[in-house]
């Protein structure tokens, strides 16, 4: 009884997050050596040259705290972005950033609009603040259906999450359904876009987000530092907010929320332009790669316009199981008919390619 006095009972309902298997439980459980980690989305390369060169730099002064208001990266994203200074808001990551805006918006009774699948963090700072969540189906493609998202939205919704590109499936709403629900959104809804993957598209109907941002209307854009960048070990991430928004943000984040290195790696990566090309240019090269390879293999795949791709199978228990035997790690969603794999080196891509094939040698068709 006196626990259940003292903790929220909003809580209750909630599953932790679960981060997956890391690979020591790999290697013990396969026998594998080398391990394939696929199943986090993240970037294969680590940090940039810029950055690592500049978090050497800082290590030697991590007695101090770092600067609360990050105000030297708030300044090169501004120039980046065109984004106001005072609009700019940085994050132990944008899942922090999500966190902070349920935090600072919801109440008990309101709603909160999300396609679903989508990221499992819209449904959790959901919950945290006893709000009540609308999950609309995806669309045929596995894609936002933005007209079904604008017409669940009643008297009560406080929040929609638009996920572009979406995690799971690496699908995009293009720019024309976009401009249409912005103009139908009523004003009294917080959009927010989670543009998490935005680095790797290469679709040119992929709407401008930022042009909407206008400081004034409820609409906040978030990034990160996470993917493309290879900076997930640091956690950090960055959002355009609306002023009034991004100083109730301000009130509830911790004081000094960003650590130095994050900091400096994440103003230096911006100068690495030609680097990031490249890995852009690799994942499509690798993706292309296990597009050829699960068509021969007659597996369903989404094409993707992120660093993974959403794989269909009736046997997504045994398929995720047959490719922990070969070493490789990919992200199972229990019994749902789908696994999310990451885009890898060309090394990492060839295993995973011929642990798909010893799958299908082992269960047939999957």
């Amino acid at each position: 009884m006196l626990w259940e006095h003292l903790i929220r009972k909003e809580l209750e309902p909630m599953v932790p997050y679960s981060p997956g298997l890391r690979a020591s439980e790999v290697r013990e459980r396969s026998g594998h050596d080398t391990i394939v980690k696929l199943s986090s989305n993240e970037c294969p390369y680590g940090p940039t040259p810029t950055a690592l060169s500049a978090m050497e730099a800082v290590l030697p002064r991590l007695n101090r705290y770092p600067d609360g208001a990050a105000r030297a990266l708030r300044r090169r994203l501004c120039e980046r972005t065109g984004v106001a200074e005072p609009n700019l808001v940085i994050g132990n990551g944008s899942n922090e950033l999500l966190r902070l805006i349920a935090q600072a918006t919801l109440r008990p009774g309101d709603e909160v609009v999300f396609s679903w699948p989508s990221f499992i963090v819209y449904p959790m700072v959901t919950q945290m603040f006893g709000a009540t969540a609308v999950r609309v189906p995806l669309a045929d493609g596995e894609v936002h259906d933005l007209d079904a998202m604008r017409a669940a939205i009643t008297d009560r919704t406080r929040i929609v999450f638009l996920c572009n590109p979406n995690n799971p499936t690496g699908t995009i709403y293009g720019a024309d359904g976009f401009k249409r629900f912005m103009a139908e959104v009523p004003e009294h809804v917080l959009v927010v876009v989670d543009e998490a993957y935005y680095e790797y598209v290469d679709d040119p109907s992929y709407p401008r987000t930022l042009d909407y941002f206008d400081g004034e209307r409820p609409l906040v854009v978030l990034r990160t530092f996470s993917k493309i960048y290879g900076l997930a070990g640091l956690r950090i991430g960055y959002g355009a907010f609306p002023e009034p928004l991004a100083g109730a943000i301000h009130k509830v984040r911790e004081p000094f929320n960003i650590n130095a290195p994050a900091q400096v790696a994440a103003y230096y990566s911006l100068a690495d332009d030609a680097e990031v090309e490249r890995r852009k240019v690799e994942n499509q090269e690798q993706k292309t790669y296990l597009y050829s390879a699960f068509d021969r293999l007659r597996l369903r795949y989404v094409p993707s316009q992120t660093n993974f791709v959403y794989v269909l199978t009736d046997k997504p228990v045994e398929v995720f199981e047959a490719l922990l035997e070969r070493g490789v790690i990919v992200r199972d969603f229990g019994t749902a008919p789908a696994l999310r794999v990451g885009v890898g080196t060309p090394e990492e891509t060839h295993i995973a390619v011929t642990a798909f094939e010893a799958a299908v040698a082992k269960l047939g068709s999957l």
